[in-house]
């Protein structure tokens, strides 16, 4: 190879990294079609390399304010590979990868987040759809804490178990401390989710009728909540 070839060869070379490295990460997001994954942002600042994400979403998940940064190589196969990091000392540490390619999702989670309600979430681990929204990886546990007491129960420890792909969904069998108190959650990766709420009252009459008044249904495992929607 002649050294003037070698030369060009060079020159593209580095002006193909200088392009990739200041490509703005909103434009890059856009492109990659991180929004039908899920992610959303009230502002998208910086490069691919180095960018965060202001108020970031990912579906119903908030996650705050984030460092990001895209896998080029991911990009040019088409595909949307973010990893993102929060370091909030009022939030508190949240790390991972998104993934917005089939199959998308999230893995390598790590940290908290907070929900509405007074709820507090320790996400799983990995838990990714195939283009059919059904689930085909879920590994990791959930723990979900409960700030207040809900009908005179004590749920301050919160409730936690694993989770798994089932029937399609992404499942978390999630239960108390003392095994009273059970929340199952399914969803899918269009966002519909089912959602069980069961509690033994151990013949308790005051909270079986406290749970009444809440909608709760007695039934062979306790009171039962049930309901679905969309996140």
């Amino acid at each position: 190879m002649s050294g003037r070839r070698r030369w060009i060869i060079g020159v593209t070379a580095l002006a193909f990294v200088l392009i990739v490295a200041t490509f703005p990460m909103r434009l890059a997001l856009s492109l990659s079609g991180a929004a039908d994954a899920g992610v959303s942002a009230r502002e998208v600042r910086g490069s691919v390399w180095s960018g965060a994400l202001v108020d970031a979403r990912l579906g119903a998940l908030p996650l705050g304010t984030v460092r990001a940064s895209l896998s080029p190589i991911a990009l040019l196969g088409g595909n949307t590979e973010l990893t993102f990091e929060r370091a909030d000392e009022r939030l508190g540490a949240l790390a991972g990868r998104l993934h917005g390619s089939n199959p998308r999702g999230i893995s390598d989670v790590n940290g908290t987040t907070s929900l509405s309600g007074g709820l507090g979430l320790i996400p799983a681990d990995t838990v990714r759809f195939g283009g059919d929204g059904k689930c085909v990886e879920a590994a990791g546990r959930l723990q979900l804490s409960v700030a207040a007491p809900i009908a005179g129960l004590d749920l301050s420890q919160g409730l936690s178990g694993p989770l798994s792909c089932a029937n399609g969904r992404a499942q978390a069998a999630l239960a108390s401390q003392s095994g009273m108190e059970r929340l199952t959650l399914a969803f899918d990766g269009q966002g519909n989710y089912r959602a069980q709420f069961a509690i033994n009252v151990d013949r308790d009459p005051a909270m079986a009728a406290a749970l009444a008044v809440l909608g709760f249904k007695a039934g062979s495992n306790g009171f039962v909540l049930a309901t679905s929607g969309r996140f």
